[in-house]
């Protein structure tokens, strides 16, 4: 039933998360390079299912691939993100025993940990991203490198304003 349950929660919440993207921060609607549906590898739970977890991420790169017609890139991204997300966490938490509980959630790591893995994460598919936009036709230059790391830097902003929101819901609940 858990398998069931997160997947329908999943699919709803990415196509929340894709139509976000696709109507209010595509690029050439506002001018921003920020790909909030990255959000989704950062809030599926940490011990779900890694087969439905990477299937739906390529599902969500998919999605925003045929609607900005990107022919794959956002999929590449997406699937690479999601792949390395356990790594990264293992990485910043220091203490592989806290994310292997059932119960884990990103708001247990300190605030600095939990930004710097949120960056990280988000730093990689943006640099996968732009990489594959490169060889779609443009050439290597530092532009790229600073892009990819202003764009990397409001993401991550929009994804910390996103879980600061939640945290501060979630403290409302119980008073």
């Amino acid at each position: 039933m858990n398998l069931v349950k997160y997947f329908i929660v999943s699919i709803f919440y990415i196509i929340i998360l894709c139509l976000i993207q696709i109507s209010i921060l595509n690029p050439s609607f506002i001018g921003c390079f920020s790909y909030i549906y990255i959000l989704f590898i950062l809030v599926y739970p940490y011990n779900g299912n890694n087969v439905l977890f990477l299937l739906l991420s390529f599902f969500i790169g998919y999605i925003i691939d045929n609607c900005l017609n990107t022919g794959g890139i956002h999929a590449f991204s997406t699937t690479l993100s999601a792949f390395l997300r356990r790594k990264l966490l293992q990485f910043f938490d220091g203490k592989s025993f806290i994310i292997n509980r059932k119960d884990f959630s990103i708001d247990e790591l300190p605030f600095i940990r939990k930004t710097f893995y949120i960056f990280s994460l988000i730093l990689i598919h943006h640099f996968s991203l732009l990489i594959l936009k490169i060889f779609k036709g443009t050439a290597f230059s530092i532009i790229l490198l600073l892009r990819t790391i202003f764009d990397s830097i409001f993401t991550t902003i929009l994804c910390i304003v996103y879980f600061f929101l939640k945290k501060k819901r979630n403290i409302e609940k119980i008073t």
